[in-house]
Parts: C-alpha cells; structure tokens; sequence
C-alpha cells in the first residue's frame, strides 16, 4: 500500500518531465525547420555540399575537371555537410605538400606511383647538400686547405655533443628527428633548409615563401595572392605539365646559379654598378642583388627553349631511387637531342600517350618515331616523321627542325678529345665565387629552417669577389673533361662569450663539376683550352716556362689577402702541378701533373697547325716523336 501511495504521488511530476521532453524535441525540430529554410541551398540537388556554396570555380586543368573530381578528392574535408564549419573540418589547402599527399595526389586511383618518386626525389630529400657538407667539414683528406682540424690541432665544433662521422640523411630524417646533431647538419638547417619539396607553401612573405609546397612547387601556377575558401566565384590556382621557367628560378638563382645563367643574368658583386642617373642599377634579384646581362644559352636565345624542354619528369621527380648527386638522378644528356636514338612508341606504352594528352601542345607521334633518354625516359617532344627530326617546344608546341651531321664533324671525333664532355667546349661563361666567409656565434640565437624554432648558434655569410670568366676545366668521375668550379668556405666560430675560437675555425677548399647552362655555338679556341692558365685551372696572371722551369705569376697575391692562405684563390692547381683543391666525395678534381703535361705539349704546334684536320693530330704521340728525333722537318724542337 505505500508503494503505490508513493507511485500515486509521484506520476504528476513525471508527466511534467514527459511534456517538457516532448515540448524541446518539438522546439528543436522547429528549430532545424526554420534553419533549413534560411539555409541558401543550391537550386538543383548536388553530389557535393562543397559546391552549394563554391558554386562558380574554374577548373585547376582540364585533366582535373571539378565537375568530374569535385574538391573533396583532392582538398579532404567533410563533404556531406552544408555547414560551413563542419564541412572545413579536415580541409588541406594545398594538396600537393608531401605531408598530406598519401591522402590526396598519392592515393590509390590518384598518382602513387609518382609520389614515391618524388618523396624520394634530390628536391625532397636534399641528401646531396647534406652529404655534401659533412664531407667537406666532417672528413679530410691530408691537404693543406681541406682539413677537418685546425691549424692548433682542435676538433672540428660539433654541438659539443653530436657525433663527428658523415651520415647519410634526408629532409625527412631532420623532420621526425632521426639525424645526427653535428655541425655541418647545423649549419644546413639554418642557412640552407628552407629550399625543399618538404618545406610548406606560403609560410613566409616574397620568393622564399613561394618555394616548396611538394606537388605544388612546380605544378601550380604561381597567381595572385588570395585567400583560402573564398567567394562562391573564384579562380582556382592552375595547375599544369607545360612548368614555366619562372617556378624553377624561384629555386634555382643560388649556388651553382644555373637559372639566372641560362637566360643570361650574372649576380654581380653588389655594388649597384653600372650606375642609372644618381641611384643603383634597376636590375635586381631577390634578395636585392644586382646582375648584369650577359649572352643567355644558345637553347634560350636561339630556340627560346624553357628548362622543361630538355628536362624530364623522370629526372626531375626522379625514379624512386634515393640519389645523393643530382648529376645521377637526371637523365637528360645533350646527345639525347643532338645524336638521338629514336625508337617506335607502341600502343600499349602508355606514358608517351598521358604525357602527350597532359602536354596538349606538343602534337602526336601518328606513326612517327620518338627520341629517348639515358635511362629510356621517351622525350615525347623529340620526333622523326618521314626522314626529318623535329624538337617541339612544350609550353607552346613550336618546333625547332634539327640537322644532325653525318658523320659528324671533325673536332666531334678528334683523337685524344674523348673524354671530352659537350659544355667543356661549348660552355661560354660561368659564375665563379671565391671564398665564402661563414661566421658563427654561437652566444646569439637564429630560427631553425626545419623545426621553425629559434636555438642558441647564429650564422651569417658572406663573399671575398665573384667572377663571371670563362670556366676552368678539370675532371668528373675522374673521367670526363667538365668545366668546374670554386667552392671555398672559411668558418670562423665565436663561443658563447664572444671570444674568436682559432682552434674551432677551419677553412675548406673544393671544386665542383657542373653545366654552367651557358652553351653557345661557337666553340672556344683550341689555344684556349691548351695554352690558357686558367682553364688549365693555374688561375688568373701570368704563365710562362723559361729552361724547363714553369714560372707563374698570379693576378691576385695570397699573401696579402689576410686569409692565410699559400695560394691564390682562383688556383686549383700549380703550375707543377700540386693539387691546392680537390671536389668533395671524391668524384672530381682539377687536372693533375701528367694531365696538364699532355694539354701543354699541343700548345707549341697550335699555332701553325690550327685546323683539326690536320694529320699530326691523327696521332698527335707519334707526330711529336718524329719531330723530336727526325731531321728534315719544318718544325725543330
């Protein structure tokens, strides 16, 4: 009897709960009526609620109709709703940076094979640069000016706790911090880190900020700035095979400066000059250098080719091998194009198609044959059709009509010249930078390419002159004649009270072996290369033999450069031969004693044998003997 008293008692206030229940689940779903009602929807129902308010944007290329991929494939986020806020859940703005890309371009159905390439790729990984420099400070070979100790015997600075051994390493490695902390790899961190596939999209303001982004760096077209999710009308960021030259200078205006000397631009020493009226020179690059305007490549200002005219995806984006040397990632040769071997392009090869369909300029090989690289990469822009051989411009699809000499020239087939590369003749110019003064404090603190964090250890740069003259030559591979360059660092380390460490500086002194990517059609002199002191890499003054003995006497004093140093900057090499320089890795060097012997001994006939058709140079040894030791002929010792 009391239970049920007490149930009795107790049934208003749940019928209370009950209509006060039914009366929020009545006012909620008003709610959700009158705010579906307010809401603008699309007038004709869509697959994709992010186009109910994005409903006019153009299409990023027409291989990526949004009408066929809408946004979410490519840009995430949450396509089912029509709130703004729950539908951005999860969006990426840009696609194309690696972080993401397992999600986006390199998915299943997407791109993943080419995703593997290009994380793996010398622009993602950076493992040349990396290796490079701790080659240099880390491991020494004996010489006077590349050694990894000071001259008072004190160990190259590491962090004071980092290891002092090279270690092969990637961007990615420093990302998840799986890298050695040594200072070679702090150094790259701080001053060179900020120029890879890794690094984000737009993070800061001018050239430094347009670079990187992964896909993006050099598939999207750089626009106007603008912001993200925007109108319901915008234009999207177009994206694209045909690479403007302009996405590869934003990179590649540094170091070896290939993208300013290709179209001609030589950085200059600073100083403004030639001046215009009162004020400095108005050529400028970024960063505010100067440059003059020097004679481009002959592929640029004969054939107005762009960088993606020769270069290839297979070499740039690599072929998902891990290379520490960009010359191996390439595949791109001047015999590609200028002793082409040219194969028939199958049905069932469908790269050749796709990259033909994605060009949409360059038109189709119909029954023609196409030319390849040296890793069988097809250069699709390269075809012969009906005996002739035509090269086709990607960006516009103009054609160049090739003639190939058969047989080929004389000087191309010269005896002695074999190991002759094409840019050790053809190569008019090349920046030459000597010493490079890197200075560290480390009681000053600087931010962290890599992390984006600021640390204890600040470096600046700076440069003795720079040098546009024609390029000295040495080896590659310790087989290929190549023009080369200077790379010579002086480190000056400060500790943590300010005081200048003698025993923790250190300088190194190196060459390195590249195109410079100033081809002209005239070739240099053969007196040039066999008779002038710096192409024989001596350097710039004054060279001559007097009784056997070399004497040379060089423009720029070493002893008065402060430096202490025994040699002058532009040499590589003495006029006896004695190796001042030598190239990181052991890959290449400047000539050696015999070497520069052999290119010496030609000098002395050149002037009256000056034609390559001449028969002494059949067998230039045997020539040389007979003049030596037979009588009756014009020429005496």
């Amino acid at each position: 009897m009391r239970s049920r008293a007490k149930n009795r008692s107790l049934s208003p206030i749940s019928h209370q709960k009950k209509i006060g229940a039914v009366l929020s689940f009545v006012v909620f779903f008003a709610l959700l009526i009158m705010a579906e009602s307010w809401r603008n929807r699309p007038p004709e129902s869509v697959s994709e609620g992010c186009v109910s308010c994005h409903r006019q944007v153009s299409d990023p290329d027409p291989s990526h109709p949004i009408s066929a991929f809408k946004c979410q494939a490519c840009h995430l986020g949450n396509p089912y709703s029509l709130s703004k806020e729950r539908a951005h859940l999860g969006v990426v703005r840009n696609p194309g940076d690696l972080r993401v890309l397992n999600w986006t371009c390199g998915k299943t159905g997407c791109h993943p094979d080419v995703m593997n390439r290009v994380k793996n790729s010398l622009m993602a990984t950076n493992r040349g640069m990396l290796k490079t420099i701790q080659e240099k400070w880390l491991k020494g070979n004996g010489m006077e000016h590349n050694r990894p100790v000071s001259e008072s015997g004190g160990s190259l600075p590491d962090k004071d706790h980092g290891q002092s051994q090279v270690v092969a390493v990637g961007v990615r490695d420093l990302l998840t911090g799986n890298s050695p902390e040594n200072f070679p790899i702090e150094h790259y961190r701080k001053m060179c880190g900020g120029c890879h596939l890794w690094k984000p999209r737009k993070d800061r303001p001018g050239e430094v900020g347009r670079r990187g982004g992964g896909c993006s760096d050099c598939h999207v077209l750089d626009g106007e700035e603008r912001g993200f999710l925007v109108t319901e009308a915008f234009e999207h960021p177009r994206m694209t095979t045909r690479i403007p030259s302009a996405n590869c200078v934003k990179c590649h205006n540094r170091s070896a400066r290939i993208g300013l000397s290709y179209f001609g631009k030589y950085e200059s020493e600073g100083y403004g000059t030639p001046y215009e009226g009162a004020g400095f020179s108005s050529r400028r690059l970024s960063g505010g250098r100067f440059f003059l305007q020097l004679t481009p490549d002959i592929h640029f200002a004969g054939a107005g080719m762009e960088c993606i005219d020769c270069h290839t995806g297979t070499g740039l984006m690599g072929d998902g091998n891990s290379y520490d040397r960009m010359e191996d990632q390439l595949d791109i040769t001047c015999t590609a194009c200028h002793n082409p071997v040219f194969s028939e392009i199958p049905d069932s090869e469908s790269l050749t198609h796709r990259l033909l369909f994605l060009n949409k300029k360059v038109p189709g090989i119909r029954g023609g044959l196409v030319g390849r690289s040296r890793k069988g990469t097809p250069l699709y822009n390269l075809q012969k059709r009906d005996g002739k051989i035509f090269f086709y411009r990607k960006l516009d699809g103009q054609f160049v009509e090739m003639k190939i000499p058969s047989p080929p020239k004389s000087h191309h087939a010269l005896p002695g010249h074999e190991r002759l590369s094409c840019q050790a003749c053809h190569s008019s110019w090349m920046p030459q930078c000597y010493g490079c003064h890197v200075t560290y404090r480390k009681s000053e603190r600087q931010r962290d390419w890599i992390s984006g964090e600021e640390s204890s250890g600040r470096w600046r740069e700076s440069r003795s002159y720079i040098r546009f003259s024609k390029p000295a030559l040495g080896l590659r591979d310790h087989s290929t004649v190549f023009p080369i360059s200077p790379c010579q660092v002086f480190v000056s380390f400060f500790d943590d009270l300010g005081r200048y460490r003698k025993d923790r500086s250190f300088e190194v002194f190196t060459v390195s072996a590249f195109d410079p990517h100033t081809t002209t059609l005239k070739t240099r002199a053969c007196i040039e290369c066999h008779g002038d002191q710096k192409v024989l890499g001596i350097g710039e003054g004054l060279f001559y033999g007097r009784d056997g003995v070399k004497t040379f006497r060089p423009t720029y004093d070493a002893s008065r450069s402060g430096l202490g140093i025994s040699c002058p900057l532009d040499s590589f090499i003495s006029g006896d031969g004695e190796t001042f320089q030598v190239a990181s890795g052991e890959r290449g060097r400047p000539f050696n004693r015999n070497e520069m012997e052999r290119i010496l001994s030609v000098r002395v006939c050149i002037g009256c044998h000056d034609r390559y058709e001449d028969r002494i140079y059949e067998d230039f040894s045997d020539a040389k003997r007979r003049f030596e030791t037979e009588e009756g002929l014009p020429c005496t010792r």
